[in-house]
């Protein structure tokens, strides 16, 4: 039987660790906080658990410690970092392990997988996306305040960076064009609440989305065109629509996504998002919150300007 360790004990590790038992792997859970896990010593859940397979599951400003932790202990077998990968952009520590993934699971959403079939081999346009959420509805067990995403490692863009991988793996690599980043004053959290990103695309197209900490409708779509076609993709509903024609209509479990990934990550990590990929998302992270950050009316508001100029040189 697999054997697998779970670093981290809050929310998103008890949900891997639940999607794991149900693959029939023995899980077990490693805490620095006592009586939490089964473990709170890494040494000691490398030797006497001896796990082929580990899942960082950390705040995300432990991530790339925990790695170092796990490597400095002898572990050398797999590994899934949850996303974002770091806090800043960082070496990847591929060689030092077999593999080592990075858990954007919305990759293997099936309505995902449709979206990226029907414009597979295709020029792409045009991409739309927004994902929002308001943040005290999260998770309403517990404070808002008290939570990663209002803290200095939270906001809108890492806690929502999935669109970011998303338009990457779906039309291939981008790069921050302009952003913008706001701090509406509606949260009491130390980062921003609201996001609006243009990113170039390969075949010379634009992306154009918005990440939001703030809409009281949960929301999350992409729309797509190609030279071809325009296919619209709901992932509150699972619905993907070319025109008339329906692509994809089914709910689809948070869970369900979850445990193809780590089938995935378990096997071969096709499809897996890779450190590399992830460590792009987090340097493209740092580029939208990198420009001047002035006071607006209802927050402060970020800027960043464009790469470059009107006729595509470098703009200065």
């Amino acid at each position: 039987m697999e054997r697998a360790l779970i670093v981290g004990s809050g929310s998103i590790g008890v949900r891997h660790r639940s999607v794991l038992e149900g693959l029939g792997v023995d899980v077990r859970t490693l805490s620095r906080r006592p009586g939490v896990g089964d473990f709170v010593d890494v040494i000691e859940a490398v030797d006497s658990f001896v796990p082929g397979y580990v899942v960082v599951a950390t705040e995300p400003d432990d991530h790339v410690a925990a790695v170092d932790r796990l490597a400095e202990a002898g572990f050398a077998g797999r590994i899934l970092v949850e996303k974002p990968f770091a806090e800043r952009a960082v070496e990847d520590p591929s060689d030092r392990f077999d593999w080592v993934g990075v858990g954007y699971n919305l990759r293997f959403h099936p309505a995902v997988l449709a979206l990226r079939t029907a414009i597979s081999g295709q020029r792409v346009l045009s991409v739309q996306g927004r994902v929002g959420q308001y943040l005290p509805d999260w998770r309403p067990e517990r404070d808002y305040r008290e939570t990663v995403t209002a803290g200095q490692a939270g906001g809108a863009l890492p806690e929502l960076s999935h669109e970011l991988d998303l338009v990457a793996w779906l039309v291939g690599p981008t790069t921050v064009l302009r952003g913008w980043t706001v701090r509406s004053g509606e949260l009491d959290i130390r980062r921003e609440d609201l996001a609006l990103c243009v990113l170039g695309l390969p075949d010379g197209g634009l992306a154009s989305l918005e990440l939001n900490c703030l809409d009281r409708q949960p929301t999350r779509r992409l729309m797509v065109t190609t030279v071809e076609r325009t296919v619209e993709l709901n992932l509150m509903t699972g619905l993907v629509t070319c025109g008339d024609q329906v692509l994809h209509d089914r709910r689809v479990e948070r869970n369900e996504t979850f445990a193809a990934m780590h089938r995935a990550a378990i096997s071969d990590g096709q499809g897996v998002c890779s450190p590399s990929e992830a460590i792009t998302v987090v340097r493209q992270i740092e580029q939208l919150r990198s420009g001047p950050v002035t006071e607006s009316a209802g927050g402060r508001v970020g800027d960043v300007g464009s790469r470059t100029g009107a006729d595509g040189r470098d703009g200065g």
